[in-house]
């Protein structure tokens, strides 16, 4: 699945699901001549109805905090984008009576094309990594 990064934007808080923005790039590995990049995401607020592969970690955040129950109710949509992706819930807003949930993403080996627009993220990383360690 090919995933969209973006340029870090003004607003960190209001990443759309579809606006994957790189927090930075950890590591890489070559596999069979192609490079892959151990990616960390930064994290994005999705609606309730878009994780539903979340629901456990959905239910323990909101009792932890002292929310009610989430709704179990399934959408008619189906968010294939998401079902694959997995994180740690840290933070709840409610906007206009729907509960939006801030996710932090697990960290993904992404192969160099599917950051293409994250070239500055990828730049860093090289500059970082090609730097003489000092002893």
């Amino acid at each position: 699945m090919k995933r969209h990064s973006v340029e870090q934007s003004s607003s960190n808080e209001d990443a759309s699901m579809t606006e994957w923005q790189v927090k930075r790039i950890q590591g890489h590995s070559v596999v069979h001549g192609a490079t892959y990049y151990h990616v960390v995401w930064k994290p994005t607020w999705e609606s309730e109805d878009k994780l539903p592969h979340m629901l456990p970690a959905i239910t323990a955040w909101n009792v932890c905090h002292g929310y009610p129950e989430c709704r179990t109710t399934s959408s008619d949509q189906f968010y294939a984008t998401l079902e694959h992706w997995s994180g740690k819930v840290t933070g709840r807003k409610t906007v206009d009576g729907r509960a939006y949930y801030k996710i932090q993403w697990d960290a993904t080996m992404e192969p160099e094309a599917n950051l293409e627009n994250a070239e500055s993220a990828v730049s860093e990383y090289w500059d970082t990594w090609t730097k003489p360690r000092s002893a």
